[in-house]
C-alpha cells in the first residue's frame, strides 16, 4: 500500500502544470543586509532621550516607520520562480475574474490600513483564465510566477516586484 501511495503522489506532482519555484517565502524579498533590530536600536535610544508624548518623540516613530519601510530589495531573486501564499487587492477584473491584483503577504495589507512596505507587495498579472474568481478574493491565495524587481505604482498602492504570468489558487484549509 506504501509503494502505490507513493507512485500516486510521483504521477501526480509530474502531471502538475504548476512550476517549479525557487522563492517560496515572503521575507526573500527584503534585502539579506537589512537588519531591522539595530535600525530598531537606533530610534528606541533617541526616544529616551525626549519626553514621552512630545513633539519630538512622535518625529522619532515617524523616522523609525520611514527607516522600516525602506529595507531594500532582494535583487538576488529577480527573474526566480516564487510560489507565495497572501492575499489581494484586486486592481482590474476580466468579467468574473480579478487578473491583475496587489499581492500581500497578510490580510491586514489592504486599503482600510497602511499599506505593507513596497518591498512585501506584488503587482500580480495572471495569465488568461488564470485570475481569481470575483468570490474568491477575500480568501488566502497562492501565486506562481517570476518575480521581476521593478516599481508598480497603481492607486492602492506601490510594489517592489511583478509577476506578469501568474498563476493562481485559492486555499481550501
Amino acid at each position: 500500500m506504501k509503494l502505490f501511495s507513493l507512485l500516486l503522489l510521483l504521477f501526480l506532482s509530474a502531471c502538475s502544470d504548476l512550476p517549479e519555484y525557487e522563492v517560496d517565502s515572503w521575507s526573500s524579498l527584503i534585502d539579506p543586509n537589512f537588519n531591522q533590530e539595530k535600525i530598531v536600536s537606533y530610534y528606541k535610544a533617541k526616544v529616551a532621550k525626549v519626553a514621552e508624548g512630545s513633539k519630538e518623540e512622535i518625529g522619532i516613530y515617524a523616522d523609525l516607520q520611514k527607516a522600516l519601510k525602506k529595507a531594500g530589495n532582494n535583487k538576488n531573486i529577480d527573474n526566480r520562480v516564487a510560489m507565495l501564499e497572501g492575499y489581494i487587492v484586486p486592481v482590474d477584473t476580466d468579467e468574473d475574474k480579478v487578473n491583475k491584483f496587489l499581492f500581500f503577504p497578510n490580510q491586514a495589507a489592504c486599503i482600510h490600513v497602511p499599506a505593507s512596505p513596497a518591498n512585501q507587495t506584488i503587482y500580480v498579472e495572471t495569465k488568461e483564465k488564470e485570475g481569481v474568481l470575483l468570490e474568491d478574493a477575500y480568501e488566502r491565495i497562492r501565486v506562481y510566477g517570476t518575480l521581476h524587481l521593478q516599481e508598480k505604482k497603481v492607486a492602492t498602492g506601490t510594489a517592489s516586484y511583478v509577476i506578469t504570468d501568474g498563476i493562481t489558487r485559492v486555499i481550501i484549509n
